[in-house]
């Protein structure tokens, strides 16, 4: 009976804790580049802002332009860590994550020949109106390569993921 109920217990630990993800699949991946796109913009907004350089237009018109884009793949990266580690555990490795993102930033240039290359990315993105695809293009533009924890899934994928293979 003893055995009978361990097994019991194991089945319903297992049954109930969280789905491991190995790998990032497409869907994720271009979630974490878009919202690297978002650091890149919000950490160049505020480095040039403290520079008395303002972009600050700029970068609002990109997120009021592609708010539900940004939402929806902000969405898809939150459930992406929760399915890896649970609620409560994904919200802190998502906004781990985030932080990663954006202090990769943080040491970057502030002169004006940087403020006006963030401004104009900002600008391009912003036209993108909500297209993720669009954004993805403009990341890969700007020279984003977000690195992912756990990696890709597939060598597919890290074409797909990476943009165009130069």
């Amino acid at each position: 009976m003893r055995k009978l109920w361990g097994a019991a217990c194991v089945a319903a630990a297992l049954a109930t804790a969280p789905v491991q993800a190995a790998c990032w699949n497409t869907q994720d991946v271009a979630a974490a580049r878009v919202r690297d796109l978002q650091s890149m913009l919000m950490v160049a907004t505020l480095r040039c802002q403290a520079a008395g350089i303002a972009i600050a237009a700029d970068y609002n018109g990109f997120v009021g332009a592609n708010k539900q884009a940004l939402q929806m793949m902000n969405d898809l990266l939150k459930r992406h860590f929760s399915r890896e580690k649970g609620v409560l555990q994904g919200q802190k490795e998502y906004d781990s994550f985030t932080t990663r993102l954006a202090n990769t930033y943080g040491a970057g240039g502030t002169s004006s020949y940087d403020c006006e290359t963030s401004s104009l990315i900002a600008r391009d993105a912003r036209m993108m109106n909500g297209n993720v695809d669009g954004l993805l293009l403009i990341a890969d533009r700007a020279g984003i390569r977000t690195e992912v924890p756990g990696g890709m899934c597939g060598p597919m994928v890290l074409a797909q993921a990476s943009g165009p293979q130069e």
